[in-house]
């Protein structure tokens, strides 16, 4: 009869706080809960931990508006602490790193402006962030012109992939905490599949208009490459932060071998019911063998600014 054998053997534990309590302590506390998001949180910094322990080979995807919202040095952070091997990335959030990595802003809310307001005096919005266009024109088109024209130049007649064009941007940037430059010089891979669908395209495409030498960028190159990655790593998890096209770009070069993924953690607050990719669960991702059915999963259902840097915080402390 079904539930003949089940047990209950794990009684909540109420979390408890106090004063000059460390981020770990505290998700040691929602561990004993582990309950609903907190007990997921304190799930999802568990399985990150046993990928760094177990050398796993570990993607991190960006999606959203996280280098707007301040995640870039945490970020960052996973790179020069070695518990990130390859990232996958939305072209947006990479603009917006290159942007603050030539003296570009980005601005807190502070009082209500319209969107019409805004779009006359030159400001662009992001939920509640702001960037001036003359940010974006001075400290993202024009140096991203001047560095596309020198790789064009440089790499004359060759078609690069779009992992080989962002080494070659990185290399030509500053020295001064960006992600794209840190990844380059920690030897980290990044992909962005759809760096098309961002100001990156847009700009590529006013180079090749206007410049005798174009840029020529394969965006199927990377699937080689990422492919050769599972193909040489036993352990391999994956860090999903949102969803979208990074989500998937890693789900699927799992899809047509015996190996699949270990370890995965998600952190978003997309829904399964759409059907869409975002929202859908790890456990559909094994049903189509993306994910091993005896993988370490967890979904934290939460925004990523608040989550994600707790997690990497407790593991800091972990690893002190």
């Amino acid at each position: 009869m079904e539930g003949s054998n089940f047990e209950l053997k794990n009684p909540v534990e109420p979390i408890k706080v106090w004063k000059g309590m460390t981020v770990n302590e505290l998700m040691l506390q929602m561990k004993g809960s582990g309950s609903l998001s907190s007990g997921a949180l304190a799930k999802a910094v568990d399985i990150y931990e046993r990928m760094i322990m177990d050398n796993a080979y570990i993607f991190l995807t960006l999606s959203g508006a996280l280098v707007p919202a301040g995640l870039k040095k945490v970020i960052i952070t996973l790179i020069e602490k070695g518990w990130v091997n390859a990232i996958v990335s939305t072209g947006a959030n990479l603009v917006h790193d290159v942007l603050e990595a030539f003296g570009g802003k980005h601005h807190k809310f502070y009082s209500y402006v319209s969107d019409g307001t805004l779009y006359k005096i030159g400001v662009d919005r992001i939920y509640d962030v702001f960037v001036t266009e003359k940010d974006f024109n001075e400290k993202f088109d024009e140096p991203i012109l001047n560095i596309y024209k020198e790789i064009a130049e440089a790499r004359k007649g060759e078609i690069l992939s779009i992992n080989d064009l962002l080494k070659e941007v990185a290399r030509r940037l500053p020295d001064n905490g960006s992600i794209l430059r840190t990844a380059y010089l920690n030897k980290v891979e990044v992909f962005a599949p759809a760096i098309q669908d961002s100001v990156y395209g847009l700009q590529a495409a006013v180079h090749n208009r206007s410049m005798q030498e174009p840029l020529r960028v394969d965006a199927f190159m990377d699937l080689q490459k990422i492919w050769s990655i599972r193909e040489t790593n036993h352990n391999v998890g994956a860090v999903i932060l949102g969803g979208g096209v990074p989500k998937n770009y890693v789900f699927q070069s799992f899809y047509f071998e015996e190996r699949k993924l270990n370890y995965v953690v998600q952190i978003t607050l997309d829904r399964p019911e759409t059907g869409g990719l975002s929202g859908a669960t790890l456990d559909e991702a094994v049903s189509w063998g993306k994910i091993d059915k005896d993988a370490r999963k967890a979904v934290v259902v939460s925004e990523i600014t608040l989550a994600f840097p707790m997690l990497v915080a407790a593991l800091l402390e972990r690893f002190s």
